[in-house]
């Protein structure tokens, strides 16, 4: 008799929730955007931005899964929230035109997203940092 192998299914995790509200702030970045004729170039250039710091790490050794040591810095500070929340607080307040309240909106919901999949900040030496919902 050929033994089964069980699995459990495995359940989502609370960081999860996290992919919601950051689509929904990228769908609200591309709603403003069609709305004041801007296209998708202020959504895409944001939206895809913070992960072309992972470029500055081509050619240094690392780890399958870990980021290189020259990029951890950058990549982190692409990943914070303050700096779109800046932008975005400048933008609102009439300080900057549509175009930065695009992109913050963008750049703001792809932080927000990466909460949710688990791959936002790194530690120092590149590697993704544990959230308190994932097992040990």
């Amino acid at each position: 008799m050929i033994a089964a192998i069980v699995t459990r299914p495995r359940r989502p995790a609370l960081r999860h929730a996290w992919i919601v509200p950051g689509l929904g702030l990228a769908i609200y970045a591309n709603v403003v955007a069609s709305d004041h004729g801007l296209g998708l170039i202020p959504v895409l250039l944001f939206g895809i931005a913070p992960h072309l710091t992972v470029l500055l790490g081509i050619g240094q050794p690392h780890g399958q899964g870990q980021l290189a040591d020259r990029a951890v810095p950058l990549f982190n500070a692409m990943h914070h929230p303050a700096l779109p929340l800046a932008l975005l607080g400048l933008a609102m307040a009439g300080v900057l035109p549509t175009f930065w309240l695009v992109g913050a909106l963008a750049w703001l919901g792809h932080i927000v997203v990466d909460l949710g999949l688990g791959d936002g900040r790194r530690t120092a030496d590149g590697w993704r940092r544990r959230s308190a919902d994932e097992p040990a």
